[in-house]
């Protein structure tokens, strides 16, 4: 009899060691609640980012951690947002790195005008080891980046005058978002910045507040500012990106299995997010050119126009040796050394 039990432990504890590593039992999810909000409006590129992201953790949490996302400035302005992460309001935020840049100057060089050659650029050197030396500034800030996600490269809208060099702008009201780089950069090409919040840019555009504003295809079209505006450049003058990030103290309590799930569901969600992107802006360009807004495109010449006179801000925005050096290798990166 003892014979025959203990030949059935050991097939017993043979089975177990023969169980694949998966199979082991998994550490328990903890019953939360995170808090997501962004600026854009339902169905925008960036809010199907955010709804896959709650879909994706509430999915593999088993149902344990749920995601409630606020979109369209919901909880405040983006400044509002920003902070409400850093003081642990809230949990998670997608915002411009032109808004977080008060914040963690050194992400001003993701913003430089003419720096990116391509999407396919930016994505490679932000998703990589240089990537991870922008955020490693936040970090020291009380926030932790997670990834970059995209608005789309940033085109020219005006009222009574088309941009075609740099010399267009002079004397014109540009509506920025509240960036020392945009005040400057808008400064050198010899316009008047004018730093308005997003929600009311509309109705600067349409009170004459300001003549003109940049932004992507994307919120030009969904915010329908081609309505109160003659022209459209299109420049790609700068990328516009969002940034998913988290607060850093927050992130550091959670158990290592809600780090792991966070981190893989956002990099999930930033893939769907930029692929939507890029797909919708051509219905974006679409639905612009049935306005009566007139587009045009600049020329090789007023491109080069743009990017000599802006060039210089990049050495002084650089303005540290960390940040030098992160400009060189991005400048060696893609291929401009």
């Amino acid at each position: 009899m003892r014979k025959v039990l203990s030949l059935a432990v050991a097939a017993a504890i043979f089975l177990l060691c023969a169980l694949p590593a998966s199979s082991a039992p998994q550490p328990a999810y903890p019953a939360m609640n995170i808090r997501l909000s962004h600026n854009q409006p339902v169905d925008s590129p960036e809010d199907v980012g955010a709804q896959k992201f709650k879909e994706l953790v509430e999915e593999r949490s088993g149902g344990r951690i749920t995601v409630e996302v606020f979109p369209q400035m919901q909880l405040g302005s983006m400044r509002e947002q920003t902070e409400m992460v850093q003081m642990g309001t809230i949990e998670v935020s997608i915002q411009p790195t032109a808004v977080l840049m008060p914040f963690v100057e050194e992400l001003q060089l993701i913003d430089f005008p003419f720096l990116w050659p391509s999407r396919e650029d930016l994505y490679r050197v932000m998703d990589g080891q240089i990537g991870q030396r922008f955020y490693a500034f936040g970090e020291k800030r009380g926030f932790k980046m997670l990834g970059l996600w995209s608005g789309g490269f940033k085109q020219f809208t005006t009222k009574g005058k088309q941009i075609n060099s740099p010399e267009d702008f002079k004397g014109m009201k540009m509506r920025v978002m509240p960036s020392p780089l945009l005040l400057e950069q808008y400064q050198a090409w010899g316009a008047n910045p004018v730093p308005i919040e997003y929600a009311e840019l509309y109705n600067a555009l349409q009170q004459n507040i300001v003549d003109g504003e940049e932004n992507p295809l994307q919120s030009i079209a969904m915010n329908r500012f081609y309505e109160v505006q003659d022209y459209l450049t299109l420049s790609g003058h700068g990328f516009f990106g969002y940034l998913f990030f988290v607060g850093q103290e927050w992130f550091n309590r959670l158990p290592d299995n809600v780090k792991a799930l966070i981190t893989e569901c956002e990099r999930e969600a930033r893939e769907l997010e930029r692929e939507t992107q890029a797909k919708n802006e051509a219905g974006y360009l679409e639905q612009i050119r049935q306005s009566k807004i007139v587009i045009n495109e600049l020329t090789p010449e007023g491109r080069k126009a743009f990017a000599d006179v802006s060039r210089p801000l990049h050495s002084k925005f650089a303005n540290t040796s960390e940040m030098a050096s992160l400009l060189e290798a991005v400048y060696e990166a893609t291929g401009q050394n």
